[in-house]
Formats: structure tokens, sequence, C-alpha cells
């Protein structure tokens, strides 16, 4: 008797798919107001100018008092 050690094609690629009746969250945009979980310094305001996302999880804002940061999503939330 011989052992097939061939592995099977079983690989099942996971799939987003949105739940009906629940709203997604709003998706972010440029030109949005957003507040800062902490501020940069005891100086900056708490809230931010988004400019541009640069990843999924990254943003570039300007935050008054302090200039252009870049802003990682867990740093910030919608007002």
């Amino acid at each position: 008797m011989k052992l097939n050690l061939k592995q099977a094609d079983t690989e099942i690629q996971p799939q987003w798919q949105p739940i009906v009746g629940y709203p997604c969250p709003p998706e972010f945009e440029p030109s949005t107001w957003v507040k800062l979980w902490q501020q940069p310094n005891p100086y900056s305001h708490d809230e931010a100018l988004l400019l541009c996302q640069l990843t999924e999880d990254e943003w570039v804002a300007w935050i008054p008092d302090q200039g252009e940061t870049v802003l990682y999503r867990y740093q910030f939330f919608q007002r």
C-alpha cells in the first residue's frame, strides 16, 4: 500500500462581505477635521485636518501650531 503524500488543494480564500442592515462606518476623506486621542505636544491643538491618505492606516495631516505630520488611524477619530 502506498501513501498519497500530495497535499489536497483545499485552500479557501476569505472574502469580505458587508452585513446587510448594518451601516458601514464612514471612511475618512481629505479636508476632514478629526480629533486626536493624544496631542503631539502640550502646546498643539487636539484636532487635525486630514490632507491625503498614504496607506490604508496612514494619513498626512495638518495640526494647528504643529504643522504637517503623518498620523496612524488609531491616533484619531471622527469629531
